[in-house]
């Protein structure tokens, strides 16, 4: 595992899933979502996880949507890779905390929602700007954003692509677990892990799965809409446009 994606623990049970691709900022390339999910593979693996903290960089958790992947779908590909990464989240046999002290943009805001709870910061900003670019949403977010945001603050970041400094959705409310200042995110977290690593596995396994089927489900019904929605979108040249205009490739 190369240090795109890096993983710890601290010995009770709490491991830690650091996005940590400086260069890129936890853009969704080939590399990242490779290794992502490879990363959730080994956590089970190892088989003694019982809370799996996801955390990304000071200044953003992630960035979402790779401009290479992003054009790809432009030239007719229909097979939208990030979907797996929602998919995955959903199945970890251990309850998923995402702590989110930086950004977390699009498709990076949607690894948060397909966690189990989701700590924030106050000075971060976070947004599903998917039509700021041209394209519908996808990884679900037409259905499952608003678990998180409640459905007309959902409504707004998808139709406007505004981004929310957290101290702003503190004032909306939402349902997120807790939205501190940057610095206590991790502290907040991790205390959570911690009282959930008290507790049995298997127990802990099967709560799990039985609490995400319903998302689970929800996921598969949005792909159906999400799909149509890309293959459209994709397709409008204003689109591709957009996408060249703002991404901007890293020196």
């Amino acid at each position: 595992m190369s240090d795109i994606i890096t993983i710890s623990e601290n010995g009770d049970g709490v491991v830690f899933l650091k996005l940590n691709d400086e260069h890129r900022k936890n853009t969704f390339t080939d590399d990242f979502i490779e290794q992502f999910i490879a990363a959730l593979g080994k956590v089970e693996e190892k088989g003694d996880a019982k809370a799996l903290i996801i955390h990304g960089l000071p200044d953003v958790f992630c960035a979402g949507a790779d401009k290479k992947n992003l054009l790809a779908l432009c030239d007719g590909a229909v097979h939208v890779k990030d979907l797996a990464v929602s998919r995955r989240l959903l199945e970890v046999g251990c309850p998923v905390i995402a702590a989110m002290e930086g950004h977390a943009v699009g498709g990076g805001l949607m690894l948060a929602v397909c966690c189990d709870m989701v700590v924030a910061a106050k000075e971060s900003r976070y947004g599903a700007s998917f039509m700021e670019l041209g394209f519908t949403p996808g990884m679900g977010c037409t259905r499952l954003l608003e678990e998180l945001v409640g459905p007309y603050v959902a409504s707004e970041m998808m139709y406007t692509a505004r981004l929310f400094k957290g101290s702003e959705l503190v004032e909306k409310g939402t349902n997120f677990n807790a939205i501190v200042p940057r610095t206590e995110v991790m502290k907040i977290a991790i205390d959570m892990a911690r009282r959930i690593s008290e507790k049995d596995r298997e127990p802990l396994r099967l709560l799990k799965y039985a609490m995400a089927s319903r998302r689970r489900k929800t996921l598969v019904e949005a792909q159906v809409d999400e799909d149509l929605m890309h293959r459209i979108t994709f397709a409008l040249p204003q689109t591709r446009a957009n996408i060249e205009a703002m991404y901007k490739e890293p020196k």
